[in-house]
């Protein structure tokens, strides 16, 4: 009896080691022109891109400049925050480009919209670290 025990624990760990513990749907929650101006003023931000796979590092100025380090090279331009709540930048004279970031949990994304109008994530932020470090 002792055996057949143990072989019927054994047995429901191996089936149990099959099993997947489904993760619970984050919905994203767009981010407040003050919860953006919090998160990037003043900070260094690591950016990865879901599309190109680079990483880049940039820096907020309070007063609207920013400092980009990406591939190596250093870009400069300004960003600002729109009446949508979209942080917008604008690199070495281009005009500017805004998005949409959002929260999922604890990490955060920029979305923009795809062909087809719908809203896809283009950027994860990895970390918000205070002060220049380019």
């Amino acid at each position: 009896m002792c055996c057949l025990k143990k072989v019927g624990v054994f047995l429901v760990a191996i089936m149990l080691m099959g099993c997947q513990v489904k993760q619970e749907k984050i919905n994203p929650e767009q981010l407040s022109a003050q919860d953006i101006s919090s998160l990037f003023a003043g900070k260094t931000v690591e950016s990865f891109n879901l599309v190109s796979g680079s990483t880049s590092f940039t820096y907020y100025h309070p007063d609207g400049r920013v400092e980009q380090e990406r591939y190596w090279e250093q870009r400069k331009g300004l960003w600002k925050i729109n009446d949508k709540s979209e942080i917008c930048l604008a690199m070495e004279g281009k005009p500017f480009s805004c998005r949409s970031v959002y929260r999922e949990g604890a990490k955060y994304y920029k979305y923009r919209l795809d062909n087809q109008g719908q809203s896809e994530k283009i950027i994860r932020y990895r970390q918000f670290i205070e002060g220049k470090l380019i």
